[in-house]
């Protein structure tokens, strides 16, 4: 049995591939603890994880929503200096055999680096979305990410990328959805996309067994950086004229059904495996992990991009692919959603894409694959 150090932090879709993988090795007999901010506690104690509060760095985070999430992510997780002790620490208490860290959380990267960690970066997206060399989170986060290094005494980086080069990177994508086409460095290994183990509630549909209207879904960022109440508001008003049954995910935001409308049903959580299957579309604000679980059952997607994160490259690389169609998020109308919706169920070709991009993405190792290559470097050590 093997001890495995999970390091990772609040976001959203970045959380989804540790739940994955920490379940194929826990079903192996490995032991599994993880490291974070105390707001994650109890999703990760609820599915059987021992959890630990980053001891100094669970005091950066925001103690009230900010009203610029970026530039806080960047002080209390992406270069914050508080990992460069809490990592030694946590390895001077216990013995873990591999650490597995989150590839934006950039100081404790560089804690394994100096210290000579054993450890992995787990990229939860198409690295050439999310921190393509050059683009928006190099402009964010590069000058503290080099300031947290010169404190730990390692060199400059030119590109956020290169701090993951000392480790072995494990891309939780497919290489179809990456939009970089300048070519990834050698080590950065795509290995699929991984996806929480299937856990209860499952979703009963409120629609009679015999309606067969197209089914069209709507799941928005569960992240705290950005408000989805509006997309939220706007995909309602779209879909309320009955053409189709509607489901739609509210997270932690409050929307009201609209009213003399029961075709469109409004849940805060469904598991994505529970309703998928039977969706004929689904819109979505085309974060990695809820583009990835769309595609996997062969489903097109309309997209309302939020402007940050790797959302709208993801949204217009699906749209080059043929599997989606994406609009502009903040000013999208009611008419514009219903019209995308209406498009991509009548032309066959957004199905054919999708379900080309599933076999893609079923061909790809995932979470079984990733879990024995976790092992694997175990043995070669």
């Amino acid at each position: 049995m093997a001890r495995f150090l999970f390091v990772s932090w609040g976001g959203a879709g970045n959380q989804t591939p540790v739940f994955g993988l920490a379940a194929a090795l826990a079903a192996r007999g490995h032991d599994i603890t993880v490291a974070g901010y105390p707001e994650q506690r109890d999703r990760f104690e609820l599915l059987g994880f021992e959890f630990l509060a980053l001891p100094r760095a669970q005091h950066a985070w925001p103690s009230t929503p900010p009203d610029d999430w970026m530039p806080a992510l960047v002080d209390a997780v992406w270069a914050c200096p508080a990992h460069l002790e809490d990592i030694p620490g946590l390895m001077a208490g216990e013995r873990y055999d591999l650490l597995v860290i989150d590839c934006l959380m950039f100081a404790a990267l560089a804690a394994a680096e100096t210290a000579g960690i054993p450890a992995v970066a787990l990229v939860h997206s198409a690295p050439g979305a999310m921190a393509p060399p050059g683009g928006g989170l190099d402009h964010l986060a590069l000058p503290q990410v080099n300031a947290v290094r010169a404190r730990a005494g390692l060199t400059p980086l030119p590109t956020l990328w290169d701090a993951w080069r000392p480790f072995t990177a494990l891309v939780t994508s497919v290489p179809d959805l990456d939009p970089y086409d300048g070519g990834l460095p050698d080590g950065f290994a795509f290995v699929g996309p991984v996806f929480e183990p299937p856990r209860k509630p499952q979703w009963t549909s409120p629609w009679a067994t015999g309606d067969h209207r197209p089914l069209v879904v709507a799941s928005f960022s569960t992240g705290q950086a950005w408000d989805q109440t509006s997309r939220i508001r706007r995909t309602r008003d779209a879909l309320s004229d009955g053409r189709y049954r509607v489901l739609i995910t509210t997270g932690v935001f409050t929307v009201d059904p609209m009213p003399g409308s029961p075709d469109v049903s409004l849940a805060p959580y469904v598991p994505h495996h529970a309703v998928l299957p039977e969706a004929s579309v689904m819109i979505s604000h085309a974060g990695h992990g809820t583009v990835a679980a769309a595609l996997s059952h062969g489903v097109p997607m309309v997209c309302l991009p939020n402007l940050a994160a790797d959302q709208p490259a993801l949204a217009h690389r699906l749209a080059e692919l043929g599997a989606g169609i994406v609009l502009d998020g903040d000013a999208a109308t009611p008419s514009d959603i219903a019209g995308a919706v209406s498009t991509v169920l009548g032309d066959a070709a957004y199905r054919d894409n999708a379900r080309r991009l599933a076999e893609v993405i079923k061909a790809a190792p995932g979470t079984e694959g990733i879990a024995s290559r976790l092992t694997g470097l175990l043995a070669v050590r």
